[in-house]
C-alpha cells in the first residue's frame, strides 16, 4: 500500500514508459508561509469567504475571485449546493489546496439537470476534494439514442478532469461518495500524479434504448505519464463498468495502479444486466498496470482487451469472478481466483497462486484502514457459509472506548446498521439486517441487495463520521432510531 502523509512534502516517483514524461510545473515551490480557513455555504453571499460572511461555492472555486491560495482549506458548510461548478483552485505540491466538508456536517453538491454538463469540472491542480458528496437528483434514467453523450439525459458527470494541459495534476479525491451522475469521475490523461481514494461509487449511468446497452462507468480512466492511482474505493451498482480503462489506439492506458478497492455488481440497475467490474485494456497497448489487493464479487476482472497488457503486476488480489487475462511480461501471484472462470490463460502458467477449484467454504474478511482519516476502514466479508452473523476484529483500527458506527456500503445514505463504544471485543453484524439498499434515483428497476455471501461495509469512528441529514436536504433517509441496539 503507498504511503500517505496529511502534507506531501517531495515528490519523487520514478519514471518507467515508453517515453519522457513533461516536466509538471509548481513540484518544487516553498510550502506557503501561512495557512488559512475559507468558508462557502449554499446560500453564501460574500466575498472574503469569512466563517462570519461565506461566500458560493461558484466564488470560492474559481480562480479569479477566491481569496484561496495554496496551503488554504475551504471548508463546505452543510446543506445542497445546487448547480454545476468548476474549480480552478490550484496549490503547490507540498502545499496543496483543501477543499473539505465541514466537519459534523452535510455538504451535498446536486447538478441536477445541468443539460450533461459535469457537476464538479477540475481545471487547476494541487487540491485535495474532501468528504462530500456529489449527485444528481434529475430523474431520467433511459435514453432514446443510441449513444455515449446522448441529448436525453440530462445529468452531468460527477467529476471530470478537464482535457486541456496541466488540469487536475496532483489532484486528490479523498472520501468522497458520488452517485447518480452520468460518471462517477472521467478521469482523463491530463491528471498527472492524481488520486482517487477512499470514495463510496454508486448508482452512477443510464440505459439506453432496447438495442443498445447500459452506459455510465464508476470510473473512465485514462493516462500516460507518472503513476495515477485509484486506490481504497468501494465501486458497485453502476450502469455499465466500475472501472473502465479503455480507448482507441491514441488513447494511453499506462502506469495505472489500482490497489485494495472493493468492487461488485457492476451493471445490476442496468435492464442488460451485469457487467465487468474492471477493464483495463484497449485498441493500444496497455503498459506497467499495478492490481493490487482488490476484492471482487459478481461481474468480471479483464486485463486486455483487442491489445494486451504488456507489464502486469497483478498481486494479492481476492477474485472469486470471471478472470480474463491478455497479457505480456505478467506476474500474477499471491491471488485466490477461480479456477473454473479463468479466460486466456491456465493454472499451471501462474502457480504462485491459490486457484479455488470448489465452491468456497469459511468465512473470510478484509479490513482496510483509512489512511487519511484515522478510525476510518472499510471491511469486505466473504461469507461463504451464509450465516447471519459474523464476528470482525476491529482492534487494528479502534481504540477501548472509541464510539463507532458501522455502514452497509449497498444503503450509505441510509443509517448504520450498528453503533457502539468499542470495548476491545470482537463486534458482531448480523448479516441478514443488511438488506436495505439505495435504489438509482429515477430508476424504476429494483436493485436487489447481494446475497448472504457477499457484504462490504464502512466503518466510522472519531470526528469524522458521518452526518445523516444535512440543512435544506431534500433526500429521504430511514430514521437512525431504525438502527440495531450498539453492539459491545
Amino acid at each position: 500500500m503507498p504511503g500517505h502523509r496529511w502534507l506531501l512534502t517531495v515528490l519523487a516517483i520514478a519514471w518507467v514508459g515508453p517515453a519522457a514524461p513533461p516536466v509538471i510545473q509548481n513540484v518544487s515551490v516553498p510550502e506557503a508561509e501561512k495557512k488559512t480557513d475559507y468558508f462557502a455555504s449554499p446560500d453564501g453571499k460574500g466575498a472574503a469567504c469569512s466563517k462570519e460572511l461565506p461566500c458560493s461555492l461558484g466564488v470560492a472555486l474559481s480562480g479569479s475571485r477566491s481569496p484561496v491560495h495554496p496551503g488554504d482549506t475551504l471548508w463546505l458548510r452543510g446543506g445542497i449546493y445546487r448547480g454545476a461548478f468548476k474549480s480552478s483552485l490550484r496549490g503547490f505540491v507540498n502545499s496543496p489546496v483543501i477543499v473539505r466538508q465541514m466537519l459534523g456536517e452535510r455538504a451535498i453538491i446536486d447538478g441536477g439537470d445541468s443539460k450533461g454538463s459535469a457537476i464538479l469540472t477540475i481545471a487547476g491542480g494541487y487540491t485535495w476534494y474532501w468528504d462530500f458528496e456529489i449527485m444528481s437528483s434529475d430523474p431520467t434514467r433511459v435514453s432514446s439514442q443510441v449513444s455515449s453523450w446522448p441529448t436525453d439525459i440530462p445529468r452531468g458527470e460527477g467529476v471530470a478532469f478537464q482535457q486541456v494541459g496541466g488540469a487536475g495534476v496532483g489532484t486528490k479525491l479523498i472520501n468522497l461518495v458520488i452517485h447518480d451522475t452520468r460518471q462517477g469521475v472521467s478521469f482523463w490523461k491530463q491528471a498527472q500524479d492524481a488520486e482517487i481514494y477512499g470514495c463510496i461509487i454508486f448508482n452512477n449511468g443510464w440505459d439506453g434504448p432496447a438495442n443498445d446497452r447500459g452506459h455510465g462507468h464508476g470510473i473512465y480512466v485514462q493516462n500516460r505519464y507518472r503513476v495515477k492511482r485509484i486506490s481504497n474505493n468501494i465501486i458497485f451498482h453502476q450502469f455499465s463498468h466500475g472501472i473502465h480503462a479503455y480507448g482507441s489506439e491514441s488513447a494511453p492506458l499506462d502506469n495505472i495502479s489500482v490497489e485494495e478497492n472493493i468492487l461488485f455488481d457492476n451493471g445490476v440497475p442496468s435492464a442488460f444486466g451485469l457487467e465487468r467490474n474492471v477493464l483495463i485494456g484497449g485498441a493500444a497497448v496497455a503498459h506497467n498496470i499495478v492490481f493490487l489487493g482488490n476484492y471482487a464479487y459478481g461481474g468480471k476482472t479483464k486485463f486486455g482487451y483487442s491489445a494486451p497488457v504488456n507489464g502486469l503486476t497483478m498481486k494479492k488480489n481476492y477474485l472469486p469472478t470471471t478472470l480474463e487475462m491478455n497479457a505480456t511480461e505478467a506476474r500474477i501471484e499471491e491471488n485466490t481466483p477461480l479456477a473454473g472462470a479463468l479466460d486466456g490463460f491456465k493454472p499451471a502458467e501462474y502457480p504462485q497462486n491459490t486457484y479455488l477449484t470448489a465452491e468456497p467454504t469459511g468465512l473470510r474478511v478484509f479490513l482496510q484502514p483509512n489512511t487519511y482519516e484515522p478510525g476510518r476502514a472499510n471491511l469486505v466479508a466473504y461469507n461463504w457459509d451464509r450465516k447471519r452473523s459474523i464476528l470482525v476484529d476491529l482492534s487494528p483500527l479502534l481504540r477501548i472506548g472509541d464510539p463507532f458506527e458501522i455502514w452497509d456500503a449497498q444503503d450509505f445514505l441510509g443509517s448504520p446498521i450498528a453503533t457502539g463504544i468499542y470495548k476491545g471485543n470482537p463486534i458482531a453484524i448480523d448479516l441478514a439486517s443488511a438488506f436495505e439498499v439505495t435504489q438509482p434515483i429515477g430508476s424504476t428497476r429494483k436493485v436487489p441487495h447481494t446475497d448472504m455471501n457477499f457484504a462490504a461495509f464502512v466503518i466510522m469512528s472519531g470526528p469524522n463520521r458521518r452526518v445523516l441529514s444535512s440543512a435544506g436536504s431534500s433526500q429521504s433517509v430511514r430514521p437512525a432510531a431504525t438502527s440495531p441496539a450498539p453492539f459491545e
